[in-house]
């Protein structure tokens, strides 16, 4: 039994197609801000039914503190047109924020993109190839929004560009789970006037004789309500850490350590279901963080930055690979599982 257990972990044909045990999970990491407005995330949503003014995607903007998001419909997503959008649409409205998240997109990835992040002093990070949660506030997003606009398209589903503007004012509106408050109270201090406050003369905001006396009141509301979403978004980041590294099944690798990386690649023409799990073996170069590694291919060289979820242990064939032809000489099939070691004569 010992014999056929160390065969089989040993062989690179079994190892890159089965999995053995827990999946890797890494303990969550949680991202806090401290002011709108300070950290935002990009990505692109589509391509959806072209409608009748051609568009296709729409770039999602999202804010960590205030969860205030944006939604821009779009012809395409070229790196020239999704870099207008948000210079024109978010920047000159909002400011320019410190750190921009996206994926790995081309568009976000491109020389254009970076000169743009380069010019107004913002640090660009990125997700981890095929690491979507990674940018969980913005992939989270783009679930509800396609859930909100389901409901009212119409059957041809062209005109969810048009729809836009008003599940974004829905979504707005809404108290949010992880700051206790609606994006719009956050960022204004007061709730958004909506047609029905109107209609029942609701909501009616308070009054004042100056602008000094508005911002001053402004002043002492928004500081109000930003030290309660800093406290209940670190709530919410512990509890969801909490609940998260229940599954943990953690383990450090050490620079020179071999692995492999799950192939998460699909080709045309290659069925996924007979299409081995695992590539590799990779070594290890560098631990960027505490999840994040970077590693190279023994084959060909190649370098890239990997997620600890992605990678497993790669156990490097000795014993029994390099001895199998004689060890099946000096005993029949079923004496393979019964032989022991030291009975094992390999000179």
């Amino acid at each position: 039994i010992w014999t056929t257990l160390l065969w089989c972990r040993e062989c690179t044909d079994c190892a890159s197609r089965k999995t053995s045990g827990p999946a890797p999970r890494a303990p969550l990491l949680p991202s806090v801000t401290s002011r709108p407005y300070e950290r935002i995330a990009l990505d692109i949503l589509g391509p959806l039914p072209e409608t009748p003014q051609k568009n296709r995607y729409i770039l999602v903007v999202g804010d960590y503190f205030s969860k205030w998001t944006e939604a821009f419909s779009l012809p395409n997503q070229e790196a020239k047109t999704v870099a207008k959008v948000l210079t024109e649409e978010w920047i000159c409205r909002y400011g320019a924020p410190r750190s921009i998240h996206t994926d790995q997109g081309r568009n976000f990835e491109s020389h254009l993109f970076s000169e743009l992040c380069r010019l107004l002093n913002m640090h660009k990070s990125r997700t981890s190839p095929y690491r979507p949660q990674s940018d969980g506030l913005i992939e989270r997003f783009n679930r509800t929004l396609l859930s909100m606009l389901s409901l009212f398209v119409d059957a041809n589903q062209q005109d969810w560009d048009a729809l836009l503007p008003f599940v974004m004012m829905a979504y707005r509106s809404s108290v949010h789970a992880s700051t206790g408050f609606t994006p719009y109270r956050v960022l204004f201090g007061h709730e958004i006037v909506l047609p029905v406050d109107v209609l029942l003369n609701t909501g009616v905001q308070e009054k004042f004789q100056t602008t000094n006396e508005y911002v001053s009141r402004m002043e002492g509301i928004l500081s109000t309500v930003c030290e309660a979403v800093k406290k209940h978004q670190i709530r919410a980041s512990e509890g969801q850490k909490q609940n998260f590294d229940v599954k943990v099944n953690f383990q450090y690798y050490s620079e020179g350590e071999l692995v492999w990386v799950k192939n998460e690649a699909r080709k045309r023409g290659v069925c996924p279901k007979l299409q081995r799990r695992y590539r590799g073996p990779y070594r290890v170069l560098e631990k960027l963080s505490d999840v994040l590694y970077r590693i190279q291919s023994e084959e060909s060289g190649s370098e890239m930055v990997v997620h600890f979820n992605r990678i497993k242990p790669y156990v490097v064939p000795s014993f029994l690979e390099k001895n199998y032809v004689k060890l099946m000489y000096q005993c029949d099939f079923e004496g393979l599982f019964h032989v022991r070691p030291e009975q094992i004569n390999i000179s």
